[in-house]
């Protein structure tokens, strides 16, 4: 049996009057959607508890079987869709280049100056966190890039740093009062004064204050995130498994499950990505994808119709023709996420449709594949996280042999 998970993030909504009284979902062309949604098991499941953040991390993490609430940010995902092998002694940080007041003074009475700075090339972001690796990992400690200021530190058996402000919370004050105390101090601020000293000098440095800018000359560590306690998924549901996107963060939940991590460039990539694991025996084979979120944080709601489609069309339809065609019984599974609502730019945690395709049965559905349809199937599930077992049935476990006098050695 072969497993195909797709998240369609986002494409749940509101009917909107940009889509002629329409949800996006509704107002799209998503002929293998629907033609799938008909013959299938629909419903409503919600990905995205009250209490959780807001964020694809938590979707991809209910859709994949993981209660949510266990965890207490994306970092530790972000840093492993890095290549970071992130295990249970890790505390990953939030690594932000950031501007301090220069001259002699001490470390702790400089003032921050700028965070967050929005003209940090690709270029000069690797050659700084370069410049931080030489200098400052060992290891027990690494740094990853990631995009313009803020990257992360992957630190095993870290020191408890309590409470440390966002740089961007501290702009334009001294940083003594906000830097870490206790043993945390003794290890960390070392390491931002040799920050401090590794970078204010730095050639990517110099040429910034040569156009103007401000140099972006020590590291700022906060919002320290431990691993969560998740369990492997292959190991749980006994199936091979792989996870493909173009979000790195998703592969990340993805491989820090125990999933085979591919980041895809673009739909056509994720797709032979897919069909290449399925070729290889990988059993099921999770993608996500978040262009319909996205554009519906952006208010776009002709966007997100278009990014509803092109999921349809560049990934679901040809992923379903090689299924067909492989030989083997499948199931596949079409999950939207969490709603993003384009009126409002934010997720919500109302239910989100979805729909689940047997090869080897045939169910009565709703087309086409919608909010209000996907209602009609009368299933809803409040917790999305325990619908997994909906879609792999694990075999039942063999009755014990009673044991009998010859067993323990004993004579009748």
């Amino acid at each position: 049996m072969k497993y195909f998970v797709l998240t369609s993030d986002g494409a749940a909504d509101r009917r909107l009057s940009a889509c002629g009284g329409k949800s996006p979902m509704e107002a799209a062309a998503k002929p293998t959607m629907n033609m799938l949604s008909y013959r299938s098991f629909n419903g409503l499941v919600s990905n995205l508890p009250e209490n959780a953040a807001p964020a694809p991390y938590v979707v991809d993490l209910s859709v994949l079987g993981c209660d949510p609430a266990l965890c207490t940010g994306t970092l530790p995902f972000e840093a492993a869709g890095l290549g970071a092998a992130v295990d249970g002694e890790d505390t990953v940080f939030r690594c932000s280049l950031v501007s301090l007041s220069e001259g002699n003074g001490a470390y702790a009475g400089k003032t921050l100056t700028a965070a967050n700075a929005d003209d940090v090339t690709p270029e000069e972001a690797a050659k700084l966190i370069s410049a931080l690796n030489k200098g400052l990992s060992t290891k027990i400690k690494k740094f990853y890039n990631m995009s313009g200021t803020e990257h992360c530190l992957v630190w095993k058996r870290a020191p408890q740093t309590g409470a440390v402000p966002a740089p961007a919370d501290i702009k334009g004050k001294k940083i003594g009062s906000s830097l870490p105390s206790g043993e945390a101090a003794a290890r960390i601020v070392p390491m931002l004064e040799k920050s401090y000293a590794l970078l204010k000098d730095h050639p990517v440095n110099v040429k910034r204050r040569s156009e103007g800018k401000k140099a972006l000359n020590s590291i700022w560590l906060w919002n320290a995130v431990k691993r969560p306690d998740y369990e492997n998924f292959p190991d749980k549901w006994k199936v091979s498994c792989a996870a493909v996107s173009t979000d790195r963060t998703a592969v990340g939940v993805g491989a820090m499950l125990g999933m085979k991590p591919t980041v895809a460039a673009d739909n056509a990539a994720a797709v032979a990505a897919v069909i290449a694991e399925f070729e290889a025996g990988t059993e099921l084979v999770y993608v996500y994808a978040g262009a319909a979120a996205e554009a519906a944080r952006k208010g776009d709601a002709a966007a997100k119709t278009a990014a509803i489609e092109a999921t349809d069309t560049e990934i679901l339809a040809p992923v379903y023709e090689y299924l067909c065609g492989c030989g083997d019984q499948f199931k596949l599974l079409v999950s939207t996420g969490a709603p993003a609502l384009t009126e409002t730019r934010e997720y919500s945690a109302e239910p989100s449709p979805f729909f689940l395709y047997n090869s080897t049965r045939t169910e009565v559905g709703y087309k086409p594949f919608s909010e209000l349809n996907a209602a009609k199937g009368g299933f809803c599930l409040p917790d999305g996280y325990k619908f997994v077992p909906f879609m792999i049935r694990l075999p039942a476990p063999a009755p014990e042999k009673e044991e009998t006098p010859e067993d323990n050695g004993q004579q009748q």
